[in-house]
Order: C-alpha cells, then sequence, then structure tokens
C-alpha cells in the first residue's frame, strides 16, 4: 500500500523514476534472507546431497538478486560507497525452531534421485547473511548530507508501512493463537484433538516470529532514518512477554480477570478497535 502510494504521489517532483521500486526490492530481499534462514535452521546436520544442492541453488538465486539491487542503487545513492558491512542479527527470541511440518517440506525432502553434493562455496558470505545497502545503512544525517532527502523520505514512509502491516498480522495471528490455546484449553482430554490444536498453535507461531523479526527490522530502519525521533517513539521494541496468551482466554472467572495490561501494540493509533466486540474484534471471537 505504502509502495503504491508512493508511485502515485513521489515526494517531490525531483524524485529519481524508480527509486520507490528499488527500496521495496530491498526490503523484499530481506526477507528472503529472513526466509532462508528460517529454513536452513529447520534442516538436518548434516545435510543429505539433495539439501545441500537445494540450499545451493536458492543462495545462488538470493545472491544474484542482492548484486542487482546493489548495481541499481548506485544510481539512487549517486556512488556513495557504504563503509563496512554488517551481519543481519536476528532477536534469538524470535528464531525458536519449532517441532513441527514445514511449509515447504517437499523443497527440502529427500528421493531416490541421485545428486552430487555441490563443491564448497567461494563467496565469502552466505547470500542469507550479506547485507542489503539501503538508506537506512547510511543514516539519516549523512543522507541529508550529500542531498538524499527524497531518497531518505520514500524508505521512511516504506518502512512505516512495512512496521504497520507486521502489527497488523501480528495482532491477527495473536487472535488466532489465542483461540487455539482456548480450544486446546477445552479439548484437554482429547488427545487428538489436543495434538491437532498444537501442531495448528506450533505453525501460528512460526508467523508470529516471522511478523516479529519483519518489525524489529523495520523500526531498526526508521531509527536511523527519523532526524527528530519523533516517528520512532511510536514503534516501540517488542518483548517476548508480549506475545503471551492471557489466563483470560484460557481461565474463566479467575481472580483478578480484567486487570490485566495488554500489549503496546494493541493500542497503536486507535486500534482498540480490534478488541471491540460491537466490530467483531478478536477479544469477542475469544470470548
Amino acid at each position: 500500500e505504502a509502495q503504491l502510494k508512493l508511485g502515485k504521489n513521489p515526494v517531490s517532483s525531483s524524485a529519481n523514476l524508480g527509486s520507490v521500486a528499488w527500496l521495496a526490492e530491498g526490503i523484499s530481499i530481506e526477507d528472503s534472507q529472513d526466509q532462508l534462514r528460517y529454513e536452513l535452521c529447520q534442516l538436518p546436520s548434516p545435510m543429505s546431497a539433495r539439501q545441500e544442492v537445494k540450499t545451493s541453488e536458492k543462495r545462488q538465486r538470493l545472491s544474484s538478486r542482492i548484486e542487482k539491487f546493489h548495481s541499481t542503487g548506485q544510481a539512487f545513492l549517486k556512488g556513495l560507497e557504504i563503509d563496512g558491512a554488517f551481519i543481519p542479527q536476528d532477536d534469538p527470541a524470535f528464531c525458536a525452531q519449532e517441532d513441527q511440518e514445514k511449509e515447504d517440506g517437499e523443497f527440502w525432502e529427500d528421493d531416490d534421485t541421485v545428486l552430487e553434493a555441490p563443491d564448497e562455496e567461494v563467496q565469502e558470505l552466505a547470500s542469507e547473511l550479506m547485507s542489503i545497502w539501503m538508506p537506512s545503512s547510511i543514516g539519516a544525517a549523512k543522507l541529508m548530507e550529500i542531498g538524499l532527502h527524497d531518497l531518505l523520505k520514500e524508505e521512511m514512509e516504506l518502512r512505516i508501512g512495512q512496521a504497520n502491516d507486521c502489527l497488523d498480522q501480528l495482532r491477527t495471528d495473536l487472535g488466532s493463537k489465542a483461540m487455539l490455546y482456548r480450544q486446546n484449553f477445552r479439548t484437554a482430554n482429547s488427545t487428538r484433538e489436543g495434538t491437532r490444536t498444537k501442531k495448528e498453535i506450533q505453525k501460528v507461531v512460526v508467523r508470529i516470529n516471522k511478523h516479529v523479526r519483519s518489525y524489529q527490522r523495520a523500526r531498526k530502519a526508521i531509527l536511523r532514518l527519523d532526524l527528530n525521533d519523533n516517528i520512532g517513539e511510536k514503534f516501540k521494541e517488542i518483548q517476548p512477554e508480549d506475545l503471551a496468551v492471557s489466563k483470560e482466554v484460557t481461565e474463566e472467572n479467575r481472580f483478578g480477570q480484567g486487570v490485566s495490561k495488554m500489549a503496546w501494540f494493541w493500542m497503536v493509533d486507535g486500534e482498540q478497535n480490534l478488541l471491540n466486540g460491537d466490530s467483531g474484534g478478536l477479544m469477542e471471537e475469544c470470548e
């Protein structure tokens, strides 16, 4: 939505043609890196020959996207060389491996085909760990100094959209998680139903952690692009305890019910209507 808005209404008449699409591709690459890091964490050690081949193919495709992205970016960054490199750091609290069926299981599973394992990769850094050179990698002060005001504003708009989308998806999946916990609590005496519900919960937890990691990337970029620290105040850090299911969902009529404090992201910019039963909100569905 933010990309579409910027495409129709650029931040200024002097904005570079194609810069919004370039920035959006950078964010998409970050998401692909995150997905590949997650998938690799689920693989056994050592990997089978087929898994090594598939991993190599995915890394090569991702590396090509990154190379093309950086090549295109030279025109927008005015040939600026970004000092140093950084390796994406995912918060371990949101990277827990889940004992579940992988959504792309067919991609990784073995068959009877005999494949040769690829030679050791010559690249210094695996593509899922490569730095992505974005305006936020440079920082607001430097961008303003070299006259890249429009690029700063464009990435800021996209990152705000990314953060808001992540929070929206996070709230939706947290609502689903609460309902599944309630269902699991009610069917505790049924082993079959309980096991199936637990598997569904695990899948939702994987999605929740993915939303949080994406939000964290957006938040870090916003903080580096925010000159006055005004926008950054809205997007607070998400803690693991913010994702816990309230006991009000699993324990009816418990002592002190209604006193529990909701996490901050339920109240962002009037989002309280999501909790409103009159509008068919999530809390009504949990009741």
